[in-house]
């Protein structure tokens, strides 16, 4: 039995103290070899084995033929398995799915490569990324290096792991739901989901709404402020205002409302509350008009957004063969993605309401709010952290949900309308684990939450995992 205890490997090796900026710097500089900074990062992964956040891996593959250009050029990294990686299996966290090596990347791998990343392998995720804990049939429970009983959120939960273990300093994160900003609030990170379409690709365009954004998880800001300037190298799209290089906070004060309760009305566990609470404090003490409302969402998104998460269950086990692998196994899923499915097959009648108010009615009240604020600012989760199995595969659908319900309320807000959201580590549980705060904006205001972003890391607000834990 593995006992709990937290795990770091921040000071192994000569990427000691570094972020990922750094390291490309000294790289750059010729102070440091791709090849040892590889090294290192393999003995830190050896060394944090018990997280159980790597599911493939190669130290070796591409340190010879990696992109030599690019930002990060050299830096190590590892890439969500929910999408395709060049030499290495995509098993998106099932069981029914076969090893088949991807001969090509995705598009979105492809723009993240093109920074000068080295691609070690895959970190772990939930059953295609389904539930906000990393803790899937196929690989086994991932554990929180700040507690290791705990779980590291998901569905990003391996690259949450990787990074507030100090494996690597940043890893590519997905978020359809929640899932970069949930696992930076779990592991003490930042984590910013982009406007739709900032980055190449997506699994679900081409559905009726596409929730789902690429993006990374990080210990700075400046790490992840430099990787959407170098994404911006590679393509920018036409219908988003340009991010540009952000390098520190704005002189513009921002109009922020601030708010604890759940759509529902459910007011947060009193440790994210008094965590939101306090970080209001410091934006006010900053000089921002911080107002405090109730939340302003409609209650209705909670089961809309349900609706739609079954119907991405029923499409998978339905043409999972067509479009992910003609040996792909539905009955080798797990009872939840099971159940999703099932369930949707029960709301056939609340489809179009529920898929027409996501479309359009919240999208539109989001950008009405967002005429009288520049920034929303709210817990990441209703509760704190909770214990591996939890969440876990094994629940029974109906109990899963209903906790679901009761964990992610905030989130799924800014995957409905398309909007940017970032989670900063801004407060801890009585139990030494983190608690993050979010911020969102507009749809393409990204800019505008880094430089928030910039100014808290810059005011000694942040409280990250490093830091944390006993």
């Amino acid at each position: 039995m593995t006992l709990p205890r937290k795990i770091s490997v921040h000071n192994i090796g000569i990427l000691k103290g570094l972020d990922a900026t750094a390291i490309a710097e000294k790289i750059k500089k010729k102070e440091m070899t791709p090849a040892e900074a590889v090294a290192c990062v393999h003995e830190r992964a050896e060394k944090a084995r018990e997280l159980n956040a790597i599911v493939a891996e190669d130290y070796q593959k591409y340190v010879s033929g990696y992109q030599s250009r690019g930002f990060f050029a050299g830096v190590p990294t590892f890439i969500k398995d929910l999408v395709k990686l060049r030499g290495f299996p995509t098993r998106y966290g099932c069981e029914g799915m076969p090893p088949v090596v991807a001969k090509k990347n995705d598009k979105v791998v492809d723009q993240f490569l093109s920074a000068g990343f080295i691609a070690l392998g895959k970190s772990a995720t939930s059953e295609f990324g389904l539930l906000p804990s990393s803790e899937s049939r196929l690989t086994g429970p991932t554990r929180n290096p700040v507690h290791t009983e705990y779980s590291t959120g998901g569905s990003s939960g391996g690259a949450g792991a990787l990074v507030a273990s100090g494996v690597v300093p940043l890893a590519h994160a997905m978020d359809g739901g929640g899932s970069i900003r949930i696992p930076a609030s779990c592991c003490g990170l930042v984590g910013l989901k982009p406007s739709r379409g900032r980055l190449l690709g997506s699994m679900t365009k081409g559905l009726p709404v596409d929730i789902v954004t690429d993006g990374v998880l990080t210990e700075t800001v400046r790490d992840t402020a430099n990787f959407f300037a170098a994404m911006e190298s590679y393509y920018k799209p036409a219908h988003l205002p340009e991010i540009g290089h952000v390098q520190g906070p704005a002189s513009k004060r921002l109009r922020i409302a601030l708010f604890t309760q759940s759509p529902a009305g459910i007011e947060a566990h009193p440790d994210v509350q008094r965590a939101v609470l306090d970080a209001g404090e410091i934006c006010s003490k900053l000089g921002h008009h911080v107002e405090h409302i109730d939340n302003p969402y409609d209650d209705r998104i909670l089961f809309d957004f349900l609706v739609y998460y079954c119907f991405n269950g029923w499409l998978l086990l339905t043409f999972g063969k067509l479009a992910l692998h003609w040996k792909f196994n539905p009955e080798k899923t797990e009872p939840f993605t099971r159940g999703l499915h099932d369930y949707f097959c029960k709301l056939l009648l609340m489809v179009p309401g529920s898929f027409c108010r996501l479309r359009n009615k919240f999208v539109h009240d989001y950008n009405q709010l967002l005429n009288k604020y520049d920034v929303l600012m709210n817990p990441v989760l209703l509760t704190p952290t909770p214990r591996l199995e939890y969440h876990g595969p094994e629940t029974g659908f109906i109990s899963l949900v209903m906790r679901l319900n009761n964990f992610v309320n905030f989130t799924i807000v800014q995957n409905t309308t398309g909007a940017p959201a970032i989670s900063l580590p801004l407060g801890a549980c009585s139990n030494g684990l983190p608690i993050g705060v979010q911020f969102a904006a507009r749809t393409g205001e990204e800019r505008k939450l880094l430089e928030l972003a910039f100014e808290l890391e810059a005011a000694g607000a942040f409280r990250l995992g490093r830091d944390l834990g006993h």
